[in-house]
């Protein structure tokens, strides 16, 4: 099974990909953990009575006896490589003739069971959007840990690219250096060297980093790094044989400190455009400007919700139903204008409550 971070995408930047897929029949099947049990067992069950429901949908629907056949083998076949004892929420499996991508979340998405020519993307879209996403990289002798964070929640990424601690450096690839302190120092240069080119992999540019582990690790990091810029906050400890939970807990902690200085480095990212009048504020003129394809970077109000009437080919927004035109009725606009400015390529931040107070909770930068 494919880890979702094993490209150069981020879980966000992948699902407004998919968006634009379509295929008759695009299977989506989304399960949310109903109890914890032994090895999650119950969770097995639950994806596996979602694909009979899968089968029973394409059986309905007439497609191919050979079809439904081959498609039952492949996602057994999926069903087989999820490793169910690691820790996540909910799994999302999207299953095409020409495509599959298993998503593992370590947060609630609600379960559904879906059959149709494209895939059931929006409610992960929209509640990863409304997430502070951020990385965790664990720095250690013994070994490397990778965490992608969702607000409160973690979830460790697997993966053979992550690289060794660094004793392995120190004892496989620092050669013809007898001093160990000398030994020592090159080892740790390669580490680093080479948790860069990991972090160029696996972690967006804009995506902010917590950085844990030994002290004198994370100040080497922290000197010597090309991500330096991407450092929300630096955690020094062992934290080696840590389980999730107590990883998570610690981030929590502070977790409303690191959302706060978060939100003053989009701040101060978007600070040149406010200087220079490129940006629009409000619901209204940020819909239309999205509409116009001309979205860069939108910043909402965490908890910022409204209705609202799309008009003349969704290029106004409405906030009274209008009587006498055609419309499309948005019950969350703000969900649809944030879908508009990562399909066209922008980026979407929601920050706290009360920080875009005077901008009309949205400020949109312009292209």
């Amino acid at each position: 099974m494919r880890d979702y971070k094993n490209k150069p995408f981020s879980l966000q930047e992948k699902l407004v990909k998919m968006l634009g897929m379509k295929q008759d029949p695009s299977i989506s099947i989304i399960v949310n953990k109903d109890a914890p049990s032994p090895r999650n067992e119950k969770f097995r069950i639950q994806v596996k009575n979602s694909i009979k429901q899968v089968l029973k949908k394409l059986e309905e629907r007439q497609f191919n006896k050979s079809l439904i056949k081959d498609f039952e083998t492949k996602l057994q076949s999926i069903l087989d490589e999820i490793k169910f004892e690691r820790d996540f929420q909910s799994i999302a499996i999207y299953f095409s003739t020409d495509f599959q991508e298993v998503i593992t979340l370590p947060f609630e998405v609600r379960s559904s069971v879906v059959v149709d020519n494209t895939f059931e993307i929006r409610p992960l879209l929209r509640a990863v959007n409304r997430m502070f996403q951020y990385d965790v990289i664990l720095l250690s002798k013994k070994k490397t840990r990778y965490f992608n964070g969702f607000h409160k929640y973690l979830q460790e990424v697997f993966t053979s690219d992550l690289p060794e601690g660094v004793d392995y450096y120190f004892n496989q690839r620092v050669q013809g250096k007898e001093d160990p302190g000398k030994r020592e120092s090159e080892a740790i240069r390669l580490y680093v060297k080479d948790i860069d080119k990991f972090l160029r992999l696996y972690s967006d540019m804009h995506t902010p980093l917590i950085v844990m582990g030994d002290k004198k690790l994370v100040s080497y990091f922290h000197n010597n790094t090309k991500a330096k810029s991407k450092i929300l906050a630096e955690i020094t400890g062992s934290y080696d044989d840590e389980k999730l939970s107590a990883i998570q807990d610690k981030i929590r902690e502070k977790l409303d400190e690191y959302i706060q200085t978060r939100d003053q480095q989009l701040l101060e990212r978007v600070q040149r455009d406010i200087d220079a009048y490129n940006y629009v504020s409000g619901i209204q003129e940020a819909w239309t400007a999205a509409a116009m394809k001309e979205a860069r970077i939108l910043l909402v109000d965490q908890d910022y919700k409204v209705q609202g009437y799309s008009v003349d080919n969704g290029l106004f927004l409405l906030l009274v139903e209008p009587e006498n035109e055609e419309y499309d009725f948005h019950e969350d606009a703000i969900d649809d204008l944030a879908e508009m400015v990562l399909l066209q390529g922008g980026e979407v931040f929601f920050v706290s409550k009360g920080l875009l107070d005077k901008y009309e909770h949205i400020l949109l930068t312009l292209r």
